[in-house]
């Protein structure tokens, strides 16, 4: 499968979806593009710097990350991309594809994916998608080609707000949306997966 794999800023996931990385190209055949948001080309933060990211993206893809907007225009109108999966996806990339706003790399791919009818899938990472960024959430499933990894509360005492996407669910949704299912349920409990 020819996957397009986007990465947004949500900082403290990206050790975890370096590892999930790691173990879903050992167990199945995925040729893999990564598109990072621009934030992580220009941040360095506690849980790695930028060019550790870039480095251990590429050890994995065997290819050059796209890092900026120029690259990512490239995807354009002919891709052969199977399907596009944006893990993690912050609530600031949700907004851009609720609104329409492409100014942003793994905006700009979900956009050229989406014209191509072709699925994108969203790993949601956000602090307030249970406020703010709810609308934009609930606007996007309402559109055909895209799909969302199960997510629940990740703190409902301390951030009552706040979700998160089962990431271990990704392959699964992204197998299901390859067929134009949704893959259900879409919330979960901690640790619950459907039986």
């Amino acid at each position: 499968m020819k996957l397009l794999w986007g990465i947004c800023g949500s900082f403290c996931n990206h050790p975890t979806i370096l590892q999930l990385l790691k173990k879903l190209t050992s167990e199945y055949d995925l040729d893999l593009q990564f598109v990072i948001s621009e934030k992580c080309v220009q941040c360095d933060t506690r849980f790695g710097t930028s060019e550790q990211l870039i480095q251990s993206l590429e050890l994995i893809s065997h290819k050059k990350v796209f890092t900026s907007i120029v690259q990512a225009e490239t995807v354009g109108p002919y891709s052969d991309f199977d399907a596009f999966v944006i893990a993690p996806c912050t609530a600031s990339c949700l907004s851009r594809l609720a609104h329409g706003l492409y100014d942003h790399s793994v905006a700009l791919c979900a956009k050229a994916m989406l014209r191509n009818q072709k699925p994108v899938i969203l790993a949601i990472a956000s602090n307030d998608i249970l406020s703010t960024s709810s609308v934009n959430l609930f606007q996007l499933f309402q559109h055909k080609d895209i799909y969302v990894v199960p997510f629940y509360q990740d703190d409902p005492i301390r951030k009552p707000n706040s979700c998160i996407s089962d990431f271990s669910l990704i392959y699964d949704t992204l197998y299901k949306a390859i067929e134009g299912q949704q893959i259900q349920p879409i919330l979960i409990q901690k640790g619950k997966k459907d039986e």
